[in-house]
């Protein structure tokens, strides 16, 4: 298992394939280490999120499933790379500010998968 953390682009080239394309160069290295999962922590300090403010200890699970976003938070960035919501870190950082943990499965690269042949 590989974590992610953090992936920062600055707000002027987001938008742009840089964020997609620096996952994309960790999976292949995760893949070519033989890693079968990446993993990320993405917070909501912010109020960005459905999650923002309540208390999700009754019922996590319910939470995670019906997840909104409000205000742009990554965590949807995230899935349109692949990956998904696997889990939540109540009050990870304060009452009401949870950690949304999220994976990936990578598909390891063998040696057949990136040997060229031979002229």
């Amino acid at each position: 298992v590989w974590e992610l953390h953090p992936l920062v682009v600055d707000p002027q080239h987001q938008r742009t394939g840089i964020g997609r394309a620096l996952i994309a160069d960790l999976e292949e290295q995760v893949g070519q280490q033989g890693g079968l999962t990446i993993t990320l922590g993405t917070d909501d300090e912010f109020g960005q999120t459905s999650l923002s403010g309540i208390d999700l200890y009754p019922d996590i699970g319910h939470h995670m499933q019906t997840i909104h976003n409000l205000h742009g938070h990554p965590f949807e960035f995230y899935q349109k790379c692949g990956f998904v919501i696997s889990g939540l870190v109540p009050d990870a950082n304060g009452y009401g500010k949870p950690d949304i943990i999220m994976a990936k499965r990578v598909q390891p690269k063998t040696v057949s998968d990136t040997a060229k042949p031979m002229d």
